[in-house]
């Protein structure tokens, strides 16, 4: 009625009134359109610097991580009593008495040679369990082993005392022969599967891999010296992280924090006994 009496047409009014709501809601929707995909993008683009710093901080610890860490254990336990034992004096004659009285009981044995200071030798007794593992992510591969001789003295042995031959638990696996002038040798391993008195050799070819998901690496390294000398030795792994490029790491101690050792093949001037296979000990003194 107000219309008419100002003499505007309802109509047109109702239209304009229309088009300024429609106008309203386009605009209000563009920015709500505009304010999302301004968010989702600001949001999408926080979320790859994320990932990035994510990427980048994954990358930082990666490489802080040792490529592996290492067990270097003895192969007997303290109480494995062996087969083959060395003192670095003489047995006096009450003592002598005493070892014929033990026959071929290797636990007292072992426990009459340590309680005087003496240490088995040969084979698993002079081997070492060695233990790789890796918390990488990536790939790292042993490929090749080396073993040098180190700080080599004059044997102190003057008494050996065996009842038979080694084991061949350690048949199988990584050896080394020693030298006294410390030369770096390979790793070899015997070619038959059971010990022989002329056996042949070729070269250890084993690959160990770590990291990922891979299960830990074992491996019983055994020196062989054949002078007559006592020595102390170090294993050198050479690796790889990723296939990347060849990298060291040397071995010298166990995980007491003890060298390495290894003791030669006696020399002159040993007091030697032996336990026959007719079931009596024979003894003989060294040649004077």
């Amino acid at each position: 009625m107000l219309e008419q009496l100002s003499g505007q047409d309802p109509a047109r009014g109702r239209k304009r009134a229309f088009r300024a709501i429609a106008v309203t809601c386009v605009v209000a929707l563009v920015s709500i359109v505009g304010g999302f995909e301004v968010s989702h993008w600001l949001e999408n683009r926080h979320s790859q610097g994320d990932a990035k710093r994510d990427d980048h901080n994954a990358d930082v610890i990666e490489d802080a991580k040792k490529p592996f860490d290492w067990k270097m254990n003895p192969g007997l336990s303290d109480e494995e009593p062996w087969t083959s034992w060395v003192l670095d004096r003489r047995l006096t004659h009450e003592e002598q008495v005493e070892l014929k009285g033990l026959r071929d009981d290797r636990k007292a044995i072992w426990a009459f040679v340590k309680k005087r200071g003496g240490w088995r030798v040969a084979m698993e007794a002079d081997s070492y369990k060695l233990q790789l593992t890796s918390e990488k992510q990536k790939a790292v591969v042993v490929t090749q082993l080396a073993a040098r001789a180190l700080n080599c003295r004059s044997s102190p042995v003057k008494t050996s005392i065996s009842i038979g031959s080694g084991g061949t638990e350690v048949w199988d696996n990584a050896h080394f022969n020693l030298t006294a002038d410390g030369s770096s040798v390979p790793a070899l391993v015997f070619k038959q599967k059971e010990p022989t008195d002329s056996p042949e050799e070729a070269p250890f070819e084993k690959v160990v891999s770590l990291g990922g998901a891979q299960s830990p690496g074992f491996l019983i390294l055994t020196p062989f010296l054949t002078a007559p000398k006592l020595c102390d030795w170090s294993v050198s792994l050479k690796y790889n992280v990723n296939s990347g490029k060849t990298q060291s790491q040397t071995i010298a101690k166990d995980d007491d924090g003890r060298p390495l050792r290894v003791t030669g093949l006696r020399g002159e001037g040993v007091d030697s006994w032996e336990w026959s296979d007719a079931g009596a000990w024979v003894h003989s003194p060294p040649v004077s």
